[in-house]
């Protein structure tokens, strides 16, 4: 299971959030490229870090969705 934050997090959880950057960027090496990077948008945490709580899976799920469908930030 990965460790984020010190914590398990629920397979549950990851999944889908990590088959969504998939789907949106393409390919692997480019969703785990964004999935590792620091974003300003995120107060400079990678949208990994996030996935550690049930409110950053949202929020990275949100930003997804934006960038899928070319909505500005």
């Amino acid at each position: 299971m990965l460790k984020m934050g010190g914590q398990a997090a629920s397979l549950t959880r990851l999944v889908p959030a990590i088959a969504h950057a998939v789907a949106v960027f393409g390919d692997e090496q480019k969703a785990t490229h964004w999935l590792s990077t620091p974003l300003a948008l995120f107060e400079n945490r990678t949208p990994t870090d996030l996935l550690a709580t049930d409110e950053g899976v949202a929020l990275v799920e949100r930003t997804l969705a934006r960038i899928e469908h070319n909505i500005p930030s």
